[in-house]
């Protein structure tokens, strides 16, 4: 009996084994599903942190070159709202108090200052020489607070830091390491935090809201053929490649359109185009082609002589580049219309994004739904100011001051302004500058970006 009861034994000892191991690995795989939902949570939160603070660096900026009380109190508006949220982001991140404790502080003082000054402004009262001076070294401290979540997020995007190691020391390989390596990265930041005060692409306007009834197009609805066959002559055929088209579907919005897919035979580097016809009057509102782009091989100069050729080829005439960015092996250029009359004024409403492929110049992407939603013939009154009295209106800051062309820029869906438009520094910030044409009110300040992917504004 003694003999029949021993495999009996065993086999309930594999078994319960068996079940263990099986418990053991669900139990581990939870652990590493919930460490990833984890981690994931915190990379966002720091993400929209990083975001948030660049946004205040930036409108910090901006209040340094404004002049006018009115723009002033939009600025802390915002720069309050900025500065808010970046407090909340970072109570979401596992780092303890006491380590953020100084950049805590910084973002608080520098939503109440900004939310003092907004309402001093919206009373007419303009910011003193004094406040001056606080907004402009709360700038220079916010630069390198920016800096240093950078180089965070750069850590966290390569591998070498995971945030919700400062949370869970799960790993067994980064018990001692991860933790000590996070809490480094942010000992170090609010360590440059002692020195803040007690106090606290594209160009410009190319996402200004969409206006609710386009006004570029006019003339009957076309039919499946007719936005097959415009499609296939709008794209930039390379070498002796045939083409074949579809309307895959049909899109309703602001403008009620249909998608033409277009495959290349034979099928080249992947190369697959997609493009957007509007139903009214046929006009091609925007293209991608999603092939493989090889190793640059083109100046960015030519790309911008291809792209403005190939609008110049499709019936776009007056168009000015403005600016530009290098991304994806890709030039990406912003047109604006310019109007014949009136000295030339840029209008920035009717804007056209047109990308270049850096390997054999196609033009592999185009953008034109805000075109079509403004497009139109307007009647642009002459304007009161002379550049020079506009130029007058500037900060007195401002030093290298260039420009005066007369500009029309959207300020909401249905209200454009006719504006001159200048170019100034601050130290090493270059702004651009809107000036009304009419009352001399500053209406506009962005701020330029140079890097080596292009130029942009902000």
């Amino acid at each position: 009996m003694k003999m029949r009861k021993w495999p009996i034994a065993l086999g309930l000892g594999v078994l319960l084994a068996a079940t263990l191991a099986y418990w053991g690995q669900g139990q581990a795989e939870s652990r590493r599903n919930m460490e990833t939902a984890l981690n994931n949570k915190y990379q966002r939160a720091f993400y929209d942190l990083t975001t948030h603070v660049q946004n205040v660096d930036v409108i910090l900026s901006k209040t340094l070159v404004g002049q006018e009380t009115r723009q002033d109190t939009m600025l802390f508006m915002d720069l309050w709202q900025q500065a808010d949220a970046a407090k909340r982001e970072l109570a979401q991140i596992p780092v303890p108090d006491a380590m953020m404790a100084r950049t805590m502080k910084y973002l608080s003082q520098v939503g109440d200052y900004a939310n003092t000054l907004a309402r001093q402004t919206v009373d007419g009262k303009p910011k003193t020489d004094e406040q001056w001076r606080t907004l402009s070294n709360l700038y220079s401290q916010s630069s390198g607070l920016n800096s240093e979540l950078h180089d965070i997020e750069r850590r966290v995007a390569d591998g070498s830091l995971t945030l919700s190691e400062l949370a869970t020391e799960s790993r067994r390989g980064l018990r001692k390491e991860g933790p000590r390596l996070a809490n480094g990265n942010f000992q170090e930041l609010d360590k440059n935090m002692q020195q803040f005060p007690t106090l606290i692409y594209d160009g410009p306007f190319s996402d200004h809201l969409e206006k609710r009834k386009a006004q570029g197009l006019s003339g009957a609805n076309i039919n499946n053929d007719q936005a097959r066959t415009t499609a296939l002559k709008f794209i930039d055929r390379q070498g002796r490649v045939d083409y074949v088209a579809n309307v895959a579907a049909n899109q309703n919005g602001n403008i009620p359109s249909c998608r033409v897919d277009i495959n290349s035979r034979p099928v080249r580097a992947n190369e697959k185009l997609n493009v957007g016809v509007a139903r009214q009057g046929g006009k091609v509102l925007w293209m991608l082609n999603s092939r493989a782009i090889g190793d640059k091989k083109l100046t960015v100069t030519s790309a911008g002589q291809k792209a403005a050729a190939f609008l110049t080829r499709r019936g776009f005439n007056n168009m000015v580049s403005t600016y530009y960015e290098v991304q994806n092996r890709m030039a990406v250029y912003n047109f604006a219309a310019r109007e014949p009359g009136n000295g030339g004024v840029i209008l920035y409403p009717d804007l056209v994004k047109v990308s270049v492929a850096l390997d054999d110049g196609q033009v592999v992407g185009y953008e034109a739904t805000n075109y079509w939603n403004s497009h139109r013939d307007r009647k642009l009154p002459a304007p009161r100011l002379t550049a020079g009295e506009a130029r007058a209106k500037l900060s007195p800051r401002l030093e290298k001051v260039t420009g005066g062309r007369l500009a029309l820029i959207p300020l909401s869906p249905d209200w454009e302004q006719l504006t001159y438009e200048f170019k100034g520094n601050l130290g090493k910030d270059v702004f651009l500058i809107y000036i009304n044409a009419l009352t001399g009110r500053e209406e506009r300040v962005l701020r330029l970006v140079n890097s080596s992917e292009g130029v942009l504004t902000i």
